[in-house]
Formats: C-alpha cells, sequence, structure tokens
C-alpha cells in the first residue's frame, strides 16, 4: 500500500526514469560503496518555476573498482524501501509530494555490471514547495545557515570564588553572526588539558564568569575558554591564565617548608632566526628566578585551532619547536614551575612565522580539464542560478576552488548551497565542502547560489576552478 499523499511512481518519474537494464561485464562483481551523506539541500528558485511540492536531495559521490554508473533513489513505503528516480548525478528532486508531509529516502549506488552497493544514511524529510514559496509569492531568501565560529573569549583572567576547591575566571562575552551557545572550559591537569565541568553566567557588563569545581586545594592550574555556538562551530582558544584553587576556609599559614610561591613570570618571549631550522622556530625568552634558589623549569605552549598544544618542559629559557609548516604563523605562551608544582602566570602570547621548509599542506589537485555551466533564472531584481562543475580530463579532482567575477551590479546572497560561497567587490568564490570536494573524471557537482542585481543580468565571461579557465 503506498504511502499517504505519494503518487504512484510513474506519475512521478515520467518516462524514461526507470533503470535500464545495462550489459554487465562477466568480471566486475564488486558492488560500489555507499554514497557520502544524504541530505536535505535547499533548492531556491523564482516564482512559476513549475517544480511543484517535493524534496530536494544531495549526497556525496560513491566509488567503485570500474565506475558508478547511476544512483537510485528510493523512498520508504509501508516499512520498504522502493526506488522512485535514478540518475547519474549526486542530487535529484523527488516531487509530486504532500505538502507538510515527511518522507524517508536513502540513495544506493550501481555500477555497469547492475552491482548495487550498501545505502547511504536514511533521511526524513517533509515536502515543501520546491520554488520557497507558492509561485504567487515573491523569491524567497535561503534560510540562513551558520558557517562563522564564535570569536574567541578575550581578556581571560582570574576571579577570586571562597569555595573549597574551586577557581574562579572571567572573560569579555564572545560574539557570533547567529548567537554563541555557550563555553568549554579547559585545565591543565597531570600534563594534558582536560574539558573541565563549570559554572558558567553571563553578566550584563558584556563579562562572563565562570566558577570551576573538584579542583585540589591550594593548587596552580592553567585554564583556557573555548566558545562555541549551536551550529557547533568552536572558537579559537583564550589566552592561557594561570588560577589557584580555593583554600577555604584559608589557613593562618601555610605549614612550615611549604612552598606557595609561584616563580616569576617569563617575559621576553622571542624567535630568534639566526640558526636555520626548516619548517621551524628558534624561541627564547628571559631566566625567571624562585623564591627556594632553584631554578624553575619552563613549559612551552602553542595555539591550535581550538586548544593547545603541549611542546614540552626546558630547563633552559629557550625551545625549537619542529613539524611546523614553513611560513606559516603560530602563536606560543611560557609557564614557569617549581619544584613545588607552583606555576608562574602564562608570559603574554607571542606570534612567530615557521622558517621555510617542512610540512606543507596539501594543495588542490591539478585540473587538466573542466567545464562550468552558468544557468540563471532570472526575475525583476532578483535571480537564482545553478552552477555545474565537470570534470572533463583523465583525473580526479580532489578539492575545488572555483572563481569568477560578476561583469554588472550582481551580488550574491550568502550562503548558498552545496559550497562555501564569499564575494569582494565583483570577483565570487566557492570552496568544496567536505562531501563534494571529489570529482571523478566524465562526473559533475551542481552547487548554487541567489542574488540580486540592477540593469542587466549578463553571466560571468570567465571560470577558473584550481586556477585553470574552465571552458
Amino acid at each position: 500500500m503506498p504511502v499517504k499523499g505519494l503518487r504512484p511512481v510513474a506519475a512521478i518519474l515520467g518516462a524514461g526514469l526507470a533503470l535500464a537494464a545495462t550489459t554487465a561485464a562477466a568480471a566486475d562483481t564488486t558492488p560500489p560503496g555507499a554514497p557520502g551523506t544524504l541530505f536535505n539541500c535547499p533548492l531556491p528558485a523564482a516564482p512559476g518555476s513549475g517544480l511543484g511540492v517535493g524534496v530536494s536531495l544531495c549526497w556525496g559521490a560513491a566509488t567503485d573498482d570500474v565506475g558508478v554508473t547511476g544512483y537510485d533513489v528510493q523512498i520508504k513505503q509501508d516499512g520498504v524501501f522502493t526506488a522512485v528516480r535514478t540518475t547519474t548525478g549526486t542530487g535529484s528532486i523527488v516531487s509530486g509530494l504532500t505538502l507538510g508531509q515527511s518522507y524517508t529516502f536513502r540513495i544506493v549506488a550501481r555500477d555497469a555490471a547492475g552491482n548495487a552497493g550498501p545505502p547511504s544514511n536514511e533521511l526524513t524529510a517533509s515536502a515543501n514547495h520546491l520554488s520557497g514559496m507558492p509561485p504567487s509569492s515573491p523569491p524567497p531568501s535561503p534560510s540562513p545557515i551558520d558557517r562563522t565560529p564564535p570569536t574567541r573569549p578575550e581578556g581571560l583572567g582570574p576571579y577570586s570564588v571562597h569555595v573549597d576547591g574551586a577557581a574562579g575566571l572571567t572573560w569579555t562575552k564572545s560574539t557570533d553572526d547567529v548567537a554563541v551557545s555557550g563555553y568549554d572550559v579547559y585545565a591543565w591537569i597531570d600534563g594534558a588539558f582536560t574539558r573541565v565541568p563549570a559554572e558558567v553566567s553571563a553578566q550584563t557588563d558584556d563579562k562572563v564568569l565562570a566558577i570551576v569545581g573538584d579542583l585540589t586545594p591550594g593548587r596552580d592550574y592553567l585554564f583556557y575558554v573555548v566558545a562555541k555556538d549551536a551550529a557547533g562551530h568552536l572558537s579559537a582558544p583564550s589566552d592561557l591564565v594561570r588560577q589557584r584553587a580555593m583554600v577555604e576556609p584559608p589557613t593562618a599559614s601555610p605549614s612550615p617548608g611549604t612552598d606557595t610561591t609561584p616563580p616569576g613570570t617569563p617575559t621576553g618571549l622571542s624567535a630568534d632566526g639566526g640558526l636555520p631550522i626548516p619548517g621551524g622556530i628558534f624561541l627564547s625568552w628571559n631566566t625567571v628566578s624562585d623564591n627556594s634558589g632553584v631554578p624553575p623549569r619552563y613549559d612551552l605552549f602553542r595555539r591550535t585551532d581550538h586548544g593547545y598544544a603541549y611542546e614540552g618542559e626546558n630547563v633552559t629559557p629557550r625551545d625549537i619547536v619542529t613539524g611546523l609548516e614553513g611560513g606559516k604563523s603560530y602563536t606560543f605562551q611560557v609557564v614557569a614551575r617549581d619544584t613545588a608544582g607552583n606555576l608562574s602566570n602564562p608570559s603574554a602570547p607571542y606570534t612567530a612565522v615557521a622558517q621555510p621548509g617542512g610540512t606543507s599542506s596539501p594543495s588542490p589537485s591539478p585540473v587538466n580539464a573542466c567545464k562550468v555551466t552558468y544557468a540563471p533564472i532570472t526575475w525583476g531584481g532578483g535571480f537564482t542560478t545553478t552552477v555545474t562543475i565537470t570534470n572533463t580530463g583523465a583525473t580526479a579532482i580532489n578539492g575545488w576552488t572555483l572563481k569568477f567575477a560578476f561583469p554588472g551590479t550582481q551580488k550574491i546572497t550568502p550562503p548558498g548551497w552545496s559550497a562555501t560561497w564569499t564575494q569582494t567587490g565583483a570577483n565570487v568564490t566557492a570552496v568544496n565542502l567536505d562531501w563534494n570536494k571529489t570529482i571523478n573524471p566524465g562526473q559533475s557537482t551542481q552547487i548554487g547560489f541567489q542574488g540580486t542585481y540592477t540593469g542587466a543580468n549578463f553571466p560571468p565571461p570567465v571560470f577558473l576552478l584550481n586556477g585553470t579557465t574552465c571552458s
């Protein structure tokens, strides 16, 4: 019995959509792999486009020992999946559905021998107007997609709390293009940074307070904070800060012979370029002293995208950091530690550039040949464009960046779909997402955006894919 609201398969497909039988090579018994992540991709279009009510689907390309020839788009009916469409691309529209009703889909890849691979993930989506609104309504703006992480927490510092075994922290609120959903606090415990529970409260003066409990009273800790948003993006980490867990009620004086005085704060952190270190940085700083008379040791930390990497302990005020990407900037802080475990305040952050050589980030695959099709649907003052990138070369494209320049006043309306879109002046850049970064020979991927214009809406004259001009 068909799902309520789903038209018969023949009505959805029309003529020519049934999977054609193919003559398989007898030797090919290996099925394709599973397609990449299946998701509901937005498909805004102009009023009157006639796409009807349905769901727009996108997925990542599957792989095969010979070659994937097509994908079955399957829909669940009475608990059983049935193919309702076959396509050679990594996207499809399923129309003829009931507005507002939920449907469950999956994708199966096939090769020329007829081998069917394992299915993709299952996706449940509600049918909607594929033009975004009924044809009589104005064209929609795409739903906002949060692609921007919050700003890094600034001004992290200690804050006094009178709770035994607790440390207080305060910092300036981070900002986000949508909203900051919270903060994660990390503490240096037993030689590693660990996320620790914290009671975080926002204050009216644009400050945030946090209380970290379950610490060892009287012990020094290093902390940093990372902001996060509802989309799961993480900010860069705050600077490091030292704070001592509270002893409450306070003792009248430390036990005889107990050292509670931290070393001095390291200063003068800088890089010395006189020593050739390919892919490395030679750092040095000023010597600090400790009340014990024993020279302290130094712990060096390197800031990463969302945390800190420990570069090791040093008995002298210098360190050589290797294994870096030549020409890239890195930020460091150093902390002094005495024999009793007391920690100094961290040094001021210092940023240095790694010397040429060493490791390097992978670059996108070169493009031997490519074709770009630019297909706008235009109405008064606005337009929606589907851009098809085809690999006409003999090798796979693994990672791509498409660039072009508008000839007029056109402006894209972020975020677009199936790529990360940016525009500076007339220049537009689209960068692949994880699921569509690979374009095999003879295959295509479709991306697009909505935009506005005044005057004429002429197409861009030239398209560059990874720096190569496409036909």
